[in-house]
């Protein structure tokens, strides 16, 4: 699979630290994905989705929003990765495609989360801040599924490596029957995309 993306390398779009809410990264969002990899959009809709909802104990579905609902993401060295934030869907699920440069995904407790939730957003300039707070890593190798409460839980991603690549197919769940804030959708748009 790794071979099929790195030929598709030009098709995905750098991703600019707007405003210093996040660091760069490349990503093909959920409609290029579904255009240039099916199988890998059919794999996020199935058995992606079925992990999770498993997970969850209740009836998920993809969010409503088919250029954030699923993607490939792209980090190429310790400059790149993901500031702390809250996913736009209330789970998601992370497949590791290739992790060269030792990346993964730090996470608070829920109950950290409960009350720092507006952290990333209100001290957005001072990051290290919640590193204080000691995040728990998780560590994913090629092939290993990582499925998170990401709505809920504070997490980012890191890069411990300069050279080498992190790949990963990230899909956002909802609950069936969830209504999504809408001013919350077009800031998250705008800030990765």
């Amino acid at each position: 699979m790794r071979g099929a993306i790195v030929a598709q390398s030009h098709r995905f779009k750098p991703v600019g630290a707007k405003g210093g809410m996040n660091l760069p990264y490349s990503v093909l969002n959920g409609r290029e994905l579904r255009e240039h990899f099916p199988a890998l959009a059919a794999f996020a809709a199935g058995p992606m989705l079925a992990v999770a909802q498993e997970l969850a104990g209740e009836p998920l579905k993809l969010m409503d929003d088919r250029k954030r609902d699923m993607r490939l993401q792209w980090y190429r060295g310790k400059h790149e990765g993901f500031r702390w934030h809250l996913d736009g869907g209330l789970y998601g699920a992370l497949l590791t495609v290739t992790n060269d440069n030792d990346g993964g995904t730090e996470m608070l407790t829920p109950r950290q989360s409960r009350w720092l939730w507006p952290v990333p957003y209100v001290l957005y300039p001072f990051p290290r801040i919640l590193e204080l707070a000691g995040p728990t890593p998780i560590p994913a190798g090629t092939g290993d599924l990582v499925v998170i409460r990401g709505g809920d839980i504070i997490h980012r991603g890191v890069i411990r490596k300069d050279c080498g690549d992190r790949i990963l197919l990230a899909a956002s769940f909802d609950p069936v029957g969830r209504v999504r804030p809408r001013a919350w959708d077009a800031l998250a748009r705008w800030l990765n995309y």
